[in-house]
């Protein structure tokens, strides 16, 4: 047996949890809600492994490839491969592997702070952490295609081994849209529990399963268990670390022969680094504040400034615009959409209204949500308005 606890946000407070058989123990879990008060008498009545569930929207997955004969350093290095996708400073982010044979690896990104708050909580409680996954992997998938399966407070969409994401419903059918452009799928499994419905999708074809037929994504499949290196050496990391086993040993060796020289080869190395923080100082002295001088932390103030900049201008990328679109028209459901675009940075809506009031309305409630929005081509007749809504940001999520 194992417990499953599914936490609901980042805080890690409120929770949902199942007992499941692993031997025999399908997808359709029995959930049932509860709080951090109520989870040693849990752990006291049910003291099985226990499979700790990360809401997705707190874990960023992403691949990294990597050259064919990639070095120590490099394999050692990985989450600067993706520094430059993050908002974050790398320092405070805890990153895991998914199958280091694979190549581009697969990595998970999740906040140390969380991290740190689900160890603390299996240690005060007395749990026995078997797993910590991403919520993604309840979602079963056959090995192709794309699947899709209701999470908490949202849709679970899987297209890979190791790759999917998390939204609500009215943002599914654009989030398929752009899917469909790389992954090749007719149609869609959506597996469901009982007698739920179908989310209501235009476009995709959609197949249903039970999840009473189907073991959930984690079992017998890889995962990225997130329970590694300074939480838990993990198989990834050691698959790593076996490969370079005898390298490491070979450059042991030769630090002991070569132990007389060490003195000279550190000052060597030491000129060399500080003429590489000049190199760095010299190209980012025009991004810098006036009073930064080479000793000083480059990488941080480089973040604080990229911060701000993101904060003044308020760049939202595809889907960070479609979802305020969402949400601003949840209070004008009699404007029409027709036509949906997105090119450039630029996300098009094709609406229509009985009343060219609920138009302008639509475009203030957007704009009060901190768009930059627009109408275009607007037609005014009695009987029907149309324009074009625009909505206008930075690069894709």
């Amino acid at each position: 047996m194992r417990l499953l606890i599914q936490f609901t946000d980042a805080e890690l407070s409120d929770f949902r949890w199942a007992a499941w058989d692993e031997v025999g123990g399908s997808a359709a879990f029995v959930w049932q809600h509860a709080t951090e008060d109520e989870l040693a008498a849990l752990a006291a009545q049910h003291p099985h492994p226990v499979i700790v569930i990360i809401p997705q929207q707190c874990v960023y997955l992403t691949r990294v490839e990597l050259p064919e004969r990639a070095s120590r350093q490099l394999l050692g290095a990985i989450e600067y491969q993706v520094e430059d996708r993050l908002a974050q400073d790398i320092e405070t982010q805890h990153f895991a592997l998914g199958d280091p044979r694979d190549n581009p690896i697969a990595l998970a990104v999740v906040s140390r702070t969380i991290m740190d708050r689900c160890v603390l909580l299996a240690q005060s409680h007395g749990l026995r952490l078997a797993q910590i996954i991403p919520e993604l992997f309840l979602c079963p998938w056959p090995g192709e295609g794309m699947s899709l399966a209701e999470g908490h407070d949202g849709w679970l969409l899987r297209y890979g081994a190791y790759s999917g994401l998390k939204c609500h419903e009215p943002a599914l059918p654009a989030m398929l849209e752009l899917l469909r452009r790389e992954v090749e799928s007719e149609s869609i499994r959506c597996y469901l529990d009982g007698a739920a419905e179908l989310p209501e999708i235009d476009g995709p074809r959609l197949e249903r399963y039970q999840l009473s037929e189907v073991r959930p994504g984690f079992a017998e499949a890889p995962v990225i268990d997130l329970q590694q290196r300074s939480y838990q050496v993990s198989s990834p990391w050691l698959g790593l670390v076996r490969v370079w086993k005898w390298v490491g040993l070979l450059a042991a060796a030769l630090v002991i022969v070569f132990s007389y020289n060490k003195a000279i080869a550190l000052q060597d190395l030491e000129n060399e680094l500080d003429g590489i923080r000049q190199q760095q100082y010299e190209l980012l002295k025009p991004y810098l504040p006036a009073d930064t001088g080479p000793g000083d932390d480059l990488k941080r103030l480089l973040i604080e400034r990229i911060q701000r900049l993101q904060a003044s201008q308020r760049e939202q990328g595809f889907l960070q615009m479609m979802l305020e679109f969402v949400r601003a028209r949840e209070a004008y459901p009699k404007v029409e959409v027709s036509r949906i675009g997105y090119q450039s940075g630029r996300l098009s809506f094709d609406i229509s209204s009985e009343k060219l009031t609920d138009i302008e309305s639509l475009l203030a409630s957007v704009k009060k949500q901190g768009v930059v929005a627009r109408l275009e081509s607007l037609n005014i007749k009695p009987e029907l308005s149309s324009g074009r809504l625009v909505l206008e940001g930075g690069g894709d999520a």
